[in-house]
């Protein structure tokens, strides 16, 4: 096993000293055992790992295919056969890597009505401590099942190692109240308070809201660094009518509601101005200051007229219309109260008219013929 390591220490050279000044930590990806698998699935899983560790940004990562190019085909199945901590040391040491993923993929046969599985096994150990960093588990019924899974395995795997590097997320989204998870965990509804904290590395990013298409996407979080990632939600078709018909309802209702308000203040100022005139002055004719003024000097008639009781007239003719004014006035108060209510809670009926499904078809007579067409807009 010295010798071993020596020869591939001789032919990784130059690689080895510039990986070790490399500030990311280094992996290696060994061969996967096959335990009843394909070859072709065993290495195609291998290969997939080595690519998802790469997609993390935070490992250096050497490939089996590397190693194979770089050791020879029979000392690397000596190597690859280790399994005793000083070996795993001596191994990574080698290869200049700070930690080596090994594992194997099985598959299981069918028995007593359970049917056939792959499973996939991967082990990540310290180079410099030959001790076990994180172990993960996944089954699928198909192979190709089990290679869409390979990504949640490697950051499973990984997930202890990264606790220690970790970066910030902020979420925004073009929707209020929408439900957001990381990793398929709530971490709250938007508007989001402050950035998440998360271990460096890609993380499934789900922005749900009900009415609306799911946003997801795989957002990637680098050590020390802030994230930013804008959820742009689209709506369902069902979700647009029911809110186009609910706003358009809250819209009529507020301009009713402004126009009662202007109505109340209009008729406000009118009977005011109605009360006013009949108030009159002194030195007019027909105003109750003036039937006042007259009946406080002794004149009871005027004209034929019975001051007395034309006084008695307008005075309750102005008390009227005073009352008529505060009805109005609270009219109105009552009107711009309402309409200042339904334009804050209301929205555009617009607003997502950009997403309405359309569809139109038409016919038209052609020589020959009929043309017919059939548009779709979304």
């Amino acid at each position: 096993m010295r010798t071993i390591a020596a020869v591939a220490f001789l032919l990784l050279g130059f690689p080895v000293l510039s990986l070790a000044a490399e500030k990311r930590p280094t992996v290696a990806v060994l061969d996967l055992q096959a335990n009843g698998a394909s070859k072709e699935l065993t290495s195609a899983v291998a290969g997939v790992t080595a690519n998802e560790l790469d997609r993390l940004g935070v490992f250096k990562v050497i490939t089996s295919e590397a190693i194979r190019s770089m050791l020879a085909f029979e000392k690397q199945k000596q190597m690859l056969g280790c399994t005793d901590a000083g070996c795993v040391a001596e191994l990574g040491g080698a290869l200049g890597a700070d930690y080596l993923i090994s594992g194997k993929v099985s598959r299981l046969a069918a028995s007593a009505g359970v049917p056939e599985s792959l499973t996939l096994e991967l082990t990540l150990s310290s180079v410099k401590t030959g001790q076990r960093e994180g172990s993960a588990i996944e089954s699928a019924r198909s192979e190709g099942e089990l290679v869409g899974k390979v990504g949640r395995a490697v950051g499973k795997v990984v997930s202890r190692v990264l606790s220690g590097r970790s970066g910030t997320l902020v979420v925004a989204s073009t929707e209020a109240g929408a439900v957001v998870k990381v990793d398929e965990q709530v971490k709250g509804t938007t508007p989001l308070q402050g950035a998440i904290a998360l271990p460096s590395g890609p993380h499934a990013l789900a922005v749900e809201k009900e009415g609306f298409v799911a946003f997801q996407k795989e957002v990637q979080v680098f050590p020390g660094k802030l994230t930013e990632e804008r959820a742009a939600l689209a709506p369902s078709p069902d979700f647009i009518r029911e809110y186009e018909s609910r706003q358009k309802k809250l819209r009529v209702g507020a301009w009713v509601a402004t126009g009662v308000a202007v109505a109340g203040v209009a008729a406000a100022v009118l009977l005011q101005a109605n009360a006013n005139q009949l108030y009159g002055n002194e030195s007019t004719p027909g105003t109750f200051l003036y039937d006042r003024s007259k009946l406080q000097n002794g004149v009871t008639s005027e004209g034929g007229v019975d001051l007395r009781a034309e006084a008695t007239q307008l005075s309750t003719e102005i008390s009227q219309s005073q009352t008529l004014t505060w009805v109005a006035v609270g009219v109105a108060a009552a009107g711009a109260a309402t309409a200042t209510y339904l334009w804050i809670a209301g929205d555009d009926p617009n607003r997502y008219a950009r997403y309405r499904v359309e569809v139109a078809a038409g016919v038209a007579p052609l020589p020959g013929g009929l043309y017919a067409s059939l548009a779709f807009t979304y």
